[in-house]
């Protein structure tokens, strides 16, 4: 830490996006600093799972060996349970190599991660300053000035540019007045390590219930007989059901015991930590007069999975060819940076808005039924189904989201579901059994009781959240009008081509 606190560019924030952001700046010669509030290694709530496209960034930056990647555990195949019932167990059928990522991911955790990026940043030049709680963030006379204290002292650091990659609860964003509150685009969760687990490392777990809709778990093992579990729900639908997402955690471990063979005498290893994020469904801008957001400040994260770190880590690279441009014209105000908006968008809405779209769709709690329905009879079909798995499966945690193509996919089985079932029906009516429960009926009666349901328990709430519907469909010409999506060449190509 220099004694004038007089940089080109400050990184509030060193996790994965923060890290990268520093890398990508020092490497192209830029005097950056990095003020990371706490001390690595350090714990953080995550799942720890990296997949492909986030280990070909890692891999890019030089880090793979560090982090050991060649003796970890390859990811490869998933479980998935509804309820007590296995509805897929497989291989994850998008995890196919292309554009340069592994077939595979792997389970890293975050101490161990964040530490590797932080540590690479530094030896491309930037300067790391640990246990920096930033306090305060303005602008004066076109420069951004951060007040932080640092160790037991206070420190005042000014730079042209100021990049907020400090969480969700941003100081950063807080000062461009961009920090987010919106329960409908904040994912809450709780985490634990568990030893005792006797599972494939090769496999991750995943569950649905009906007490955490709309939300999922997840079991990912580490090694050596310990796994990632935890849970996520929305925060919106926390509030205003009255859940204590805590008390669903503990149930959630509880029946993990008897549902999962390899976890029956899995113990807790750590206490449970609660976190959150901000999805990307809630983004409004990003850039300000002075700077930019990136990661969990920025709301890089799927709005299916609460996925981030990938996410995080392309959000600075994008972000980096705009700072690198504003620095070079010497020119720091708002309209400056608004590129970065414009070349997330044109990097992410492709894949992302889509996958908004559903979430937006799926966060009802009275359709909770329904939806576990029908993406528990999605789930079955790609069991068998392996390019169905290859397609539809992107949309649950897969990078190359192909919207028109898994429109397709879904709305033939839909029409082949409402075919099969219109059938049954005739069959049964005819043969005097009278009609069905089950099927397609079935599904149709989920539906219409939780229609009924949800406007019966708060009509306002239920006309707000088809206005919801229809505005996040108003969004989707990026998602049907580009043949591919710009994610599956990668962060460095995006650079490159702007």
């Amino acid at each position: 830490m220099r004694a004038s606190g007089r940089y080109d560019v400050i990184v509030v924030g060193g996790g994965p996006a923060g890290a990268t952001m520093a890398w990508a700046l020092a490497q192209q010669g830029i005097d950056v600093a990095v003020l990371e509030r706490a001390s690595f290694p350090r714990e953080k709530v995550c799942g720890d799972f990296v997949e492909p496209a986030g280990l070909r960034i890692i891999e890019r930056m030089g880090c793979a060996d560090a982090l050991g990647l060649k003796s970890r555990a390859k990811i490869d195949k998933v479980r998935a349970y509804y309820g007590p019932h296995i509805a897929y167990q497989n291989d994850v059928a998008y995890y196919d190599g292309e554009a340069g990522m592994p077939p595979h991911g792997h389970i890293v955790p975050r101490h161990e991660l964040d530490t590797a990026l932080l540590e690479n940043a530094a030896k491309a030049g930037a300067d790391v300053i640990h246990q920096a709680l930033v306090r305060e963030v303005h602008r004066e006379d076109g420069l951004m000035r951060v007040d932080a204290k640092v160790g037991k002292g206070n420190k005042s650091f000014t730079a042209p540019v100021v990049v907020g990659a400090d969480g969700v609860q941003s100081v950063v964003a807080a000062h461009a007045g961009l920090r987010r509150d919106d329960k409908r685009h904040i994912g809450i969760s709780q985490r634990v390590y568990l030893d005792g687990v006797e599972m494939d490392e090769s496999e991750a777990c995943i569950w649905f219930d009906e007490d955490h809709y709309p939300g999922y778990g997840w079991v990912f093992p580490t090694g050596n007989g310990r796994a990632n579990a935890g849970m996520g729900m929305l925060s919106e639908t926390t509030e205003r059901f009255g859940i204590s997402l805590q008390q669903s955690f503990r149930e959630s471990m509880d029946r993990l015991k008897y549902r999962h063979p390899g976890c029956a005498n899995a113990v807790m290893a750590t206490k449970p930590l609660g976190g959150a994020v901000h999805m990307y469904g809630g983004i409004t801008r990003n850039h300000f007069a002075g700077g930019i957001l990136v990661g969990d400040a920025g709301g890089f994260v799927d709005p299916m999975t609460a996925e981030g770190i990938t996410q995080g880590m392309e959000s600075s690279i994008i972000g980096a060819s705009t700072i690198a441009a504003a620095l070079e014209r010497e020119s720091f105000e708002e309209a400056d940076f608004a590129r970065f908006d414009d070349d997330f968008r044109d990097y992410f809405d492709h894949g992302m808005l889509y996958l908004s779209f559903y979430a937006t769709m799926m966060r009802n709690r009275h359709f909770g039924d329904f939806f576990l329905s029908m993406t528990q009879q999605g789930f079955e079909r790609a069991q068998t189904d392996r390019e169905f798995a290859r397609v539809c499966g992107t949309g649950f945690g897969g990078l190359n989201v192909q919207p028109a193509a898994i429109a397709s996919q879904l709305w033939t089985g839909i029409a082949r579901h409402i075919a099969e079932g219109g059938a049954a029906v005739l069959a049964d009516l005819v043969a005097g059994r009278g009609i069905p429960r089950d099927g397609f009926v079935g599904d149709w009666n989920l539906w219409q009781s939780g229609w009924r349901a949800s406007v019966d328990d708060d009509r306002a709430w239920h006309m707000s959240w088809l206005a919801d519907i229809v505005r996040a469909a108003m969004k989707l010409g990026p998602s049907f009008t580009r043949k591919e999506n710009p994610r599956l060449k990668g962060p460095f190509a995006a650079e490159l081509e702007s």
